[in-house]
């Protein structure tokens, strides 16, 4: 006899109150309960609404904002792809903290800005090499450009580190 066939034969039995069937309660052993309770959505044990986050601890977002100032500095030293770190940093802390997001896209712009200006003046110096200047500038500006730019990610990240505002200067804004 299936359940339902006894669910059925047990109403028509005087003074018998029926069985109710129990639905499995939310937050038990592999099932999401509702907000606030262990293991549902938004707590630990369990996932975050879609496109909601934890918070970022202020300390976190500290060394993130930081971060994206020093690392086209220390990128340097790892082979030379300065807009790479900005790029990380954005990508790692972006989306949590609206700080981390508009300082490592200041910090990327300004890489980019400067790249553009290094593949400038190689191009400007090409031409001016009939005039033999071109094989001076040809390896001098894009140094200068380039120690330029990391001294001014140094200021950045010192500024930036003692709570104070900083906006980078000659920065083209293709990010926003």
């Amino acid at each position: 006899m299936s359940t339902d066939d006894q669910i059925r034969n047990d109403r028509d039995i005087p003074g018998y109150a029926p069985q109710q069937h129990q639905q499995p309660q939310p937050g038990g052993p592999g099932q999401y309960g509702a907000p606030g309770q262990y293991g549902g959505p938004g707590q630990h044990g369990g996932p975050a609404a879609y496109g909601q986050q934890a918070p970022m601890s202020p300390e976190l977002e500290r060394q993130l904002v930081c971060a994206a100032h020093w690392s086209p500095i220390a990128s340097v030293l790892l082979g030379g792809m300065t807009f790479f770190g900005p790029l990380i940093v954005l990508l790692v802390g972006g989306g949590r903290s609206r700080a981390v997001r508009d300082h490592a896209i200041d910090a990327l712009n300004f890489q980019i800005t400067a790249w553009l200006a290094i593949v400038a003046s190689v191009l400007i110096s090409l031409p001016l090499m009939i005039v033999v200047i071109g094989f001076i500038t040809v390896w001098l500006a894009p140094t200068l450009i380039g120690l330029g730019a990391l001294v001014v990610h140094g200021i950045a990240a010192v500024k930036v580190a003692a709570g104070e505002p900083y906006r980078y200067p000659f920065t083209w804004q293709l990010i926003k």
